[in-house]
């Protein structure tokens, strides 16, 4: 009997109208955010790990914002809490700022992570929300790696996974380079089978995009009608999530490329 990571991606493969793995990652994180809101703002454990991060990331935070201040499910309390804890937090950074002085820092640099690159960071860096420690980046990047490697294990051994891939939209840039990733950390053969599933249904991805992006210039040639060019606007949009993944989808591919070995048992 299959489980419900094999429900979620069957679904996901018939339903997706782009990626199915954005499908999936838009789904989870979500609920996350969802789930956060109504619940784990009130839990001690995650309360201690958003003070130690001093928020979530950038992007994360305003995906909280946007879910608490939506009509049809308004929790501004809840984001009240958070923001209430990380700046009592904040506050005694900035008070030890004051004690401290005014330290100068080294070289630094942002790695792909958000990460500060300096084992001798001054202390005032640590004030700033990033994607290294963001609880959010941390659970939607570690629920996709599991739902990508059993992707990986149905594409191999279930004919119908296999079918409906081979019917789906697709893969998007981001994704298809986790995917294969996470094939190269699970087989020992430089190619498997499943990679080569994998890599034709990404070059047919991307002939489609070509060809469609060729007729949407094509038609913006004075010669074509209003009516005749109807029907090929979508193609930039399409053919721009196809390349760059769903918003935030860097901050999954920077996490499972960087994964440790020990992680794909």
């Amino acid at each position: 009997m299959k489980g419900i990571g094999w429900v979620y991606i069957r679904e996901a493969l018939e339903k997706a109208e782009t990626c199915f793995l954005c499908h999936l990652e838009n789904r989870f994180e979500q609920r996350y955010v969802d789930n956060y809101l109504d619940e784990l703002v009130m839990d001690a454990g995650a309360r201690e790990k958003i003070i130690e991060s001093r928020g979530f990331c950038n992007y994360h935070f305003y995906k909280m914002l946007a879910s608490s201040t939506n009509p049809a499910s308004s929790d501004g309390l809840g984001m009240a809490l958070i923001l209430k804890s990380v700046t009592k937090q904040l506050f005694e950074d900035v008070t030890a700022d004051l004690r401290i002085g005014v330290e100068s820092p080294p070289t630094i640099e942002l790695d792909l992570r958000g990460r500060f690159r300096s084992s001798s960071a001054p202390s005032y860096l640590r004030t700033v929300s990033n994607q290294e420690n963001c609880p959010a980046c941390d659970h939607v990047s570690e629920i996709m790696r599991i739902y990508i490697k059993e992707f990986v294990q149905e594409l191999k051994e279930d004919n119908e996974i296999k079918e409906l891939f081979n019917k789906s939209r697709g893969l998007c840039i981001p994704h298809y380079v986790m995917t294969l990733h996470i094939v190269s950390r699970l087989h020992s053969k430089k190619f498997p089978h499943t990679a080569k599933t994998i890599i034709d249904k990404q070059l047919q991805v991307l002939e489609e995009l070509q060809n469609n992006l060729s007729v949407y210039i094509e038609r913006q040639d004075c010669r074509f009608s209003d009516k005749e060019r109807a029907g090929t606007e979508k193609a930039v949009g399409e053919s721009l999530a196809k390349v760059v993944g769903r918003r935030g989808t860097d901050r999954t591919l920077a996490r499972i490329i960087g994964a440790r070995e020990d992680r794909f048992p």
